[in-house]
């Protein structure tokens, strides 16, 4: 299985979103903050990620004549790569879109069963924007927010911070942007 079939399926993109911003979490952690998901199920995702080496076992501990492991995400395996999707047909790029769109859909329904919400003051907001931008400007430009990216991520979780998913989708419009205006 490729990194992007691990990384892309919508239960394991779930479980992955738990481990952002360095947190450790055990199978029975993970089960109370994903109760949706059957215990077999998630037990056969995390050793799935694990192989794969997405996740890694960071600490064992003795439970009752048990071990209990301790995950963490492995975080320079854990991005879909170009090269990782060099290989993809058009089928698995819309399959991984598909589940990508389905885990979006999924987080904006967990969001509005909150019972109080408020746009405004929660920051939500789904937009899209149109730029005319040559290559090289949009080079600049992802290379901008990319930074902006990671400076936020190196915030670590603190009662004082609300933990916010922040999606993107870029894509050229077809037909659009060769023509000389």
């Amino acid at each position: 299985m490729n990194k992007a079939d691990v990384i892309l399926h919508p239960v394991r993109l779930r479980i992955l979103q738990r481990f952002i911003g360095g947190k450790k979490l055990t199978a029975k952690e993970l089960g109370q903050e994903l109760d949706t998901i059957p215990q077999a199920t998630l037990y056969r995702h995390l050793d799935t990620m694990v192989k794969s080496e997405v996740l890694e076992v960071v600490e064992e501990n003795p439970v009752r004549g048990t071990i209990e492991k301790v995950y963490a995400l492995n975080e320079a395996a854990a991005n879909v790569r170009q090269q990782d999707l060099a290989k993809a047909t058009k089928e698995d790029h819309m399959q991984y879109f598909t589940m990508f769109m389905t885990q979006l859909l999924s987080n904006f329904e967990e969001y509005l069963e909150q019972g109080d919400i408020d746009l405004e003051r929660d920051g939500v907001g789904y937009r899209q924007a149109a730029f005319n931008l040559t290559d090289e400007e949009f080079r600049s430009f992802m290379g901008e927010l990319n930074q902006v990216f990671l400076k936020a991520a190196e915030n670590k979780p603190s009662s004082a911070r609300k933990k916010r998913l922040f999606s993107t989708i870029v894509m050229p419009e077809k037909g659009r942007g060769d023509e000389n205006e």
